[in-house]
């Protein structure tokens, strides 16, 4: 008896072209970064905030979402997630160089603080954990207003341990009750 091989990605509603922008933008991500660490070295940038080791998890967090409807409150290491939502490289290091022309802040915001209205993407602010509270009044207005879309928030560890956290997480239980 012959075994058909199936494709795993198949069974997930991706293509070959899918899994291709996919590692593109993985590389691309990683490809900013390392620009980002060696301007920095120079001296040329002030600041710069890592997404080394983290392009997949971003990636495929990102295709999981719909461009367009969904709204990312990404936190500064979304590099890959903000690329997939329409920033562009040169978008990031515009904001690096701090210069009038970033499209996130016009060159007034840390770098990683990113924000597109046009490509829904909520901006957050640098105390950690802040962009969680506001994802869930993105879900709530879109509930209110019948919508159905994606709100999708992302942090790291150290946020688990701030009351942001938890009274965004009491909120969502509280509204899902309703």
């Amino acid at each position: 008896m012959e075994q058909m091989t199936v494709n795993s990605y198949e069974e997930l509603g991706l293509t070959k072209q899918d899994l291709g922008a996919m590692y593109e933008t993985m590389v691309r991500a990683r490809k900013i970064d390392e620009r980002m660490w060696k301007l920095n070295r120079a001296g040329k940038i002030p600041f710069v905030v890592s997404c080394q080791g983290q392009e997949a998890a971003q990636v495929g967090a990102a295709f999981a979402l719909e461009k367009g409807t969904d709204y990312i409150l990404p936190y500064y290491r979304d590099v890959a997630v903000v690329l997939h939502f329409g920033q562009t490289a040169r978008d990031l290091m515009l904001s690096a160089f701090a210069k009038a022309e970033d499209p996130n802040s016009g060159g007034r915001q840390m770098p990683g603080h990113f924000g597109s209205k046009q490509h829904r993407i909520v901006t957050g602010s640098s105390p950690v954990t802040t962009q969680v509270p506001h994802a869930v009044g993105v879900a709530l207005a879109a509930k209110l207003k019948k919508e159905e879309l994606v709100t999708f928030v992302s942090f790291g560890e150290g946020s688990s341990n701030q009351g942001d956290f938890h009274e965004a997480r009491t909120s969502r239980v509280c509204i899902s009750c309703q």
